[in-house]
């Protein structure tokens, strides 16, 4: 095989290594995303631990605690409160004896959509255009056409 078909194959047997590498890291990175069941990529042991007890417990402050550290604000401490507490732990040890069909149930009870995000225009970027999240028509020339 001469030189130049040689380089050749190399370079395109080491694109297909990177495309197939970007493709299954993606994957992973985002296959936790919106689904409570897979551990994320910042999973600690440690602190898993630690928000067991607090489930167990129905230690709310002690949860709260774990989910702002480092000032983190996830969208669930705007909806899981010390009211509604116990309906997000049984949520989760739905989760844990894995019974989704409950869990999910449970976190639409909650407001948390299950991953999904809202389906009424109010998620994020939300009132930024004509339709606050909803698709609207639009005017060219004398025809109405749907913005996509």
């Amino acid at each position: 095989m001469n030189d130049k078909k040689m380089k050749k194959t190399t370079m395109f047997g080491l694109l297909a290594v990177l495309v197939v590498g970007i493709i299954f890291s993606t994957g992973l990175a985002s296959a936790y995303r919106g689904d409570y069941s897979i551990k994320g990529p910042q999973f600690n042991e440690e602190r898993h631990e630690l928000m067991e007890t607090a489930f167990e417990n129905l230690d709310y402050a002690a949860w709260y605690e774990l989910m702002s550290e480092n000032g983190m604000h996830p969208r669930v401490l705007d909806v899981v409160n010390e009211n509604n507490f116990a309906t997000f732990a049984q949520a989760h040890n739905a989760v844990e004896s894995g019974d989704f069909v409950t869990a999910n149930n449970l976190r639409t009870e909650l407001g948390l959509n299950n991953g999904n995000g809202p389906r009424d225009g109010s998620g994020q970027g939300a009132h930024q255009g004509l339709g606050q999240g909803r698709m609207q028509p639009r005017q060219i020339g004398n025809q109405n056409c749907l913005n996509n």
